[in-house]
């Protein structure tokens, strides 16, 4: 890996204290643009909350919703619920933004979802 490829998993790590294995992958392909999509996904994850209509934990909570939304992804709600609870969300809340997704995308999607707040909590 080019150290441009390093700096940007380091920048990442520091704002988030993770990286992703699509993180690695696009800084092995192309370091240039995981520095674009690393501040963008940032910014939007943990940026300022002057000007912003939600704040840090329920940027967090909706996160949870889509991840479970999602369904597949259980790296995606256990980052996500994890962070969450970080920045002062109650399991009853995660547990709740996990559950809107049942509506829209079905039962199986907040299974799943449980099933991995179980494992953390």
């Amino acid at each position: 890996m080019t150290p441009e490829g390093e700096k940007e998993l380091d920048k990442i790590r520091k704002v988030r204290g993770y990286t992703l294995p699509l993180h690695e992958v696009m800084a092995e392909i192309d370091p240039q643009f995981l520095k674009r999509y690393g501040d963008f996904a940032s910014y939007v994850l943990f940026g300022p909350t002057e000007g912003r209509h939600l704040d840090l934990k329920t940027r967090f909570l909706v996160l949870v919703g889509v991840t479970t939304a999602r369904g597949s992804d259980r790296e995606g709600i256990e980052s996500a619920a994890i962070r969450a609870k970080q920045i002062g969300a109650s399991w009853a809340e995660v547990r709740e933004a996990s559950f809107m997704a049942a509506l829209p995308c079905g039962m199986p999607a907040f299974e799943a979802a449980c099933r991995v707040f179980q494992d953390l909590e």
